[in-house]
């Protein structure tokens, strides 16, 4: 949850699953010399986290090493019983192996944990999570942690901090980021820290991937504000598809848009589709695109304007997404002039009003969509293995 945002997200712990790799497919056909995958990097059209390149300012480097402080607090008021040191150490290992693993091995995350359970100066009650937790009382709780344990750890390397609550400060009840922390400890201007509050000792590892995901500048995808007439789906944009909506569902794996803002997609994976001419291609499964298949194509980007962008990627049940409903083509647009928690990317629904909203949200192949503002109109075929060959035919 990032420190902005006026809802929080039920977050599901998936373990690992193995990719197998399978043989290449990438294939392009264009009538018409292809802009490069430049031209569809679309521009960050918002001064907060958002969609468009590059991520934010405020963003921690997502390729390379990741230093993080993982330090484990009690209160006065809930001491951690004895023994229960080892099952928070372990409770959210699963969400570093789930960036280790997605990003390719592009991030590589180490992570020093405190020797033992933090005292906090404060009991638990003082720091108002649950009425409604401020910038400023969470600066406070974090810096409190900080203090209360820089005498036995060292914080000159630290990027981020990682606050873990024992699961007795039922009070500690969500898990917030932000990326403006400002405290200076061991002469290390530290800005970025996440607490892990109640909701992880039910949720697990990907809280810690989720909360992360906005230390790397990507944007909460579930909606602060739920659509008029459907009151109570914060979830109407794009369902459990990402692991920066609602993940808790079936396919928390990253969209191959936010690999390709990480850095952990390369250009040359991305079919940059002009407007005035058929293309061609086919792509991997998402799912396989930064690891057992990391030279292949990716996904495809139709570019309608400044800021937005139709998006096509092949999501398949393996890896992450072992347990979904439907795979397919899913078809999304991405709008890099949309803040956080408003919708900046939107799922393509290909089953409109289905008892089971976006779950079966992926084009089979043998079908087709027309995008409205531009009358292009996309085809999906099955191709060799589990690729996915996506045609576009530029409107009239």
């Amino acid at each position: 949850m990032h420190e902005r945002r006026s809802a929080f997200i039920a977050i599901a712990a998936l373990l690992v699953t193995g990719v197998a790799a399978a043989p290449a497919t990438a294939e392009r056909a264009h009538a018409a010399p292809a802009p490069g995958a430049a031209q569809c990097k679309l521009p960050a059209a918002t001064d907060d986290l958002g969609s468009g390149f590059p991520v934010d300012d405020q963003a921690l480097p997502a390729v390379g090493t990741l230093d993080a402080a993982m330090l484990f607090v009690d209160f006065e008021d809930y001491p951690a019983p004895r023994g229960s040191l080892l099952k928070a150490e372990s409770n959210l290992r699963s969400g570093v192996e789930y960036l280790e693993n997605v990003s390719g091995g592009a991030l590589d995350i180490e992570v020093t944990n405190s020797d033992g359970w933090v005292r906090m100066p404060e009991p638990s009650t003082s720091y108002p999570f649950e009425r409604g937790l401020s910038y400023e009382d969470h600066v406070r709780y974090i810096g409190d942690a900080i203090e209360a344990a820089d005498a036995d750890f060292d914080f000159s390397d630290t990027d981020v901090v990682w606050v873990v609550a024992t699961e007795e400060a039922e009070s500690i009840s969500y898990s917030p980021t932000t990326n403006h922390l400002d405290v200076t400890a061991d002469g290390n201007h530290l800005t970025h820290a996440v607490t892990f509050g109640y909701d992880q000792w039910r949720w697990g590892g990907l809280v810690l991937a989720h909360e992360t995901g906005h230390s790397l500048g990507l944007p909460d995808l579930y909606l602060f504000e739920a659509p008029e007439d459907d009151p109570e789906n914060w979830h109407a944009a794009v369902g459990g598809w990402d692991l920066m909506g609602l993940i808790s569902g079936q396919a928390p794996e990253f969209l191959a848009w936010h690999r390709w803002q990480l850095g952990w997609l390369a250009d040359r994976q991305v079919v940059c589709a002009p407007l005035d001419a058929r293309t061609t291609a086919t792509i991997v499964p998402v799912e396989e695109s930064t690891t057992g298949r990391p030279t292949a194509d990716a996904m495809v980007v139709l570019p309608v304007s400044e800021t937005r962008a139709v998006v096509v990627e092949n999501r398949q049940a393996i890896g992450y997404d072992r347990e979904i409903l439907t795979s397919g083509a899913l078809v999304h647009t991405v709008d890099t002039g949309v803040r956080t928690g408003h919708g900046p990317i939107q799922v393509v629904d290909a089953t409109p009003g289905s008892a089971d909203a976006l779950d079966d949200a992926p084009f089979q192949p043998g079908t087709s969509w027309t995008e409205p503002s531009t009358g292009a109109v996309l085809t999906f075929e099955e191709a060799r293995g589990n690729g996915l060959r996506v045609t576009i035919d530029p409107g009239a």
